[in-house]
């Protein structure tokens, strides 16, 4: 059946329009930053990989609607590209080769983990694209001459150093640490770092001890413990890690009289998973809620506390404001540096001088952020800052578990 001619001359008219001025529903879109993200969905990290996508997340949404990305004064919008990588080292580094060769990302956001974050970062290197990260802190990472990794966790040999200082104000201040670890890449640069500051402090490591990365069982390590009277311990691993030791503790009332760790505590599914067993456990953080930093992004850290909580339903972490602060970076180094260009913009992440609610971030010659940890603690199923300033003081020794 013909076309009638008026028709067949409508339609004629229609395309002749969209090619001299583009489809109407993207003629006036700004265009798109895309940042690539291979990270933990399912598997063993991906319960604080979430948080880090939360917070990227966030992040994005809040530069979108508050103008977006400025280019040489051209409005651009921010996007992420996510892949699972499945908690795999291997997968992930595939995954953000995919990102960089076949999705033409622009600049790239880290994993969770360190040993997730050195083969990524080995990719970044080779293609030369930026990568910033919040989720990694090991000094292996950093300590490649890689001019295109950047990371905003303070170094892990440090990580508890906040800690042990706090050791030397408690009254009686303990004189044996046990010192446990697993044998993740950050964890080793945790533990190894911690047992040099404390011999340094003339602390006796009763116990230094790694135990494997994802373990369930710390019957051992927790009999040892007890059998050497350590009245510190000092526990780096990951979020079950941290809830399987907890909970065979309690199990076998081993009572040191202080129990830190590095991930975990200052997490809200695990006080929520522990209930009252989670009670005095003390944290390590780059960051609390209790801080008030003003910055990009949001007005103060106060005010990002409250709008994650509103969005999620849980309350933000250092590891949430690390990956707000990742973003916040990238705004900040493109819009200086006027361009897309990889190695402009990745020489502006080296020059960065930016006030954020994470705090200040500026990166060492090796592209790690300049920075130090605080002390938290978990009472009244809330967690605290208690050290080296707080809004609650520590309380110690620690409450035995037949005792409460």
């Amino acid at each position: 059946m013909e076309r009638p001619c008026g028709v067949i001359l409508t339609l004629a008219a229609v395309f002749a329009m969209i090619l001299f001025f583009g489809p109407p529903d993207t003629a006036a879109a700004d265009p798109t930053i895309n940042l690539g993200c291979a990270i933990s969905f399912t598997g063993g990290q991906s319960r604080t990989g979430k948080l880090y996508r939360d917070s990227y997340d966030m992040a994005v949404e809040q530069i979108n609607k508050t103008g977006g990305v400025n280019v040489g004064g051209k409005r651009y919008q921010m996007k992420i590209i996510y892949y699972d990588d499945k908690s795999d080292p291997t997968e992930s580094s595939k995954l953000v080769e995919k990102l960089i060769s076949e999705d033409k990302v622009n600049f790239l956001l880290g994993p969770y983990s360190s040993g997730i974050t050195i083969p990524d970062s080995i990719v970044a290197q080779r293609y030369r694209v930026p990568m910033i990260e919040g989720g990694g802190a090991s000094g292996k990472i950093f300590s490649r001459g890689n001019k295109y990794i950047f990371g905003t966790l303070p170094p892990a040999g440090q990580y508890f150093k906040s800690t042990l200082d706090m050791l030397e104000t408690l009254k009686p201040a303990p004189k044996s640490v046990a010192i446990l670890y697993s044998d993740d890449k950050f964890d080793v640069s945790v533990a190894e770092g911690t047992k040099k500051l404390a011999k340094g402090m003339g602390l006796d490591v009763v116990l230094f001890e790694k135990y494997s990365e994802g373990a369930t069982d710390f019957t051992s390590l927790l009999t040892k413990i007890k059998s050497k009277n350590a009245q510190v311990v000092l526990l780096s691993g990951h979020t079950e890690e941290s809830l399987n030791f907890t909970q065979q503790a309690k199990e076998l009332n081993v009572c040191p009289k202080l129990i830190a760790m590095t991930v975990g505590p200052s997490e809200a599914d695990f006080r929520h998973s522990l209930g009252k067993d989670a009670e005095y456990i003390y944290g390590v953080a780059s960051w609390s809620t209790q801080m008030n930093f003003k910055g990009l992004l949001f007005s103060d850290t106060q005010q990002f506390v409250q709008q994650f909580k509103a969005k999620f339903d849980y309350d933000p972490d250092y590891h949430n404001a690390s990956g707000i602060a990742d973003v916040a970076v990238y705004k900040n180094a493109i819009e200086k540096a006027g361009s897309l260009d990889p190695q402009k913009v990745r020489d502006a992440i080296a020059a960065t001088d930016l006030n954020t609610i994470y705090g200040r971030v500026q990166f060492s010659p090796n592209g790690q952020i300049k920075g130090t940890s605080v002390v938290l603690q978990i009472q009244g199923g809330e967690i605290y800052q208690v050290f080296p300033t707080g809004t609650k003081t520590p309380v110690y020794p620690f409450t035995c578990w037949t005792d409460r």
